[in-house]
């Protein structure tokens, strides 16, 4: 069976919580790597629990359907906005003066190193953008950001995200950690249909 992509909601019963604090997406190959330690220590130290309280973020367990329970992954994501360079607002002539587009922003997310090497990161991302499509629907949002691990640049780049390259972004504090990416939903949204209804389906909660 399909691992589930659920959205967590407080408060957390204990058997959850207890795989939520067992997670942990470093093992060997992340071992030292401060942005991977990061994204391990928000799910299992809690610290995605005051966006949850204060409803400025979601966080969405993807979950192993064949165990009770298993987490594979997670994401946290937030509505964020994003500032495109000069060059590209030309292109949108009928824009003019709009400086930022809405976005839905991955603020985190991971994959247990248990569960690494079987596609589940593909999965995971796909869900999430699944989400963003269909709210793109319905919401002003026409972007979903991520700011991607310089380890794993060209894995998004294969998902479709490109780099942000307004001077806001060129000049992020920690640019040797992460990148700035983006993936353009209404250029997604007109492609094709049948492949997106699938998206949207897996990002059901």
């Amino acid at each position: 069976m399909a691992p589930q992509f659920r959205r967590l909601a407080l408060p957390i019963d204990e058997q959850l919580s207890r795989v939520i604090e067992e997670f942990d997406c470093l093992g060997i190959e992340h071992n030292g790597d401060p942005v991977a330690e990061n994204v391990n220590g928000f799910l299992a130290e809690g610290r995605f629990k005051p966006g949850l309280e204060h409803g400025i973020s979601s966080t969405y367990l993807f979950l192993d359907s064949d165990h009770s329970p298993s987490l594979i992954g997670y994401a946290t994501l937030t509505f964020d906005s994003v500032r495109l360079t000069n060059a590209e607002r030309r292109r949108m002539e009928e824009l003019v003066g709009i400086a930022e587009f809405g976005a839905l922003r991955i603020q985190m997310i991971g994959v247990d190193h248990r569960h690494q090497g079987d596609h589940h990161g593909i999965a995971l991302l796909q869900a999430v953008t699944g989400l963003a499509r269909q709210l793109s629907r319905d919401v002003a949002v026409r972007f979903l950001l991520a700011d991607a691990n310089v380890r794993k640049v060209d894995w998004y780049e294969a998902m479709g995200f490109v780099r942000n390259r307004s001077e806001r972004e060129r000049e992020r504090i920690d640019p040797e950690r992460s990148v700035s990416m983006r993936l353009d939903l209404l250029e997604s949204l007109e492609g094709d249909s049948s492949g997106l209804v699938a998206d949207a389906q897996a990002a059901s909660p």
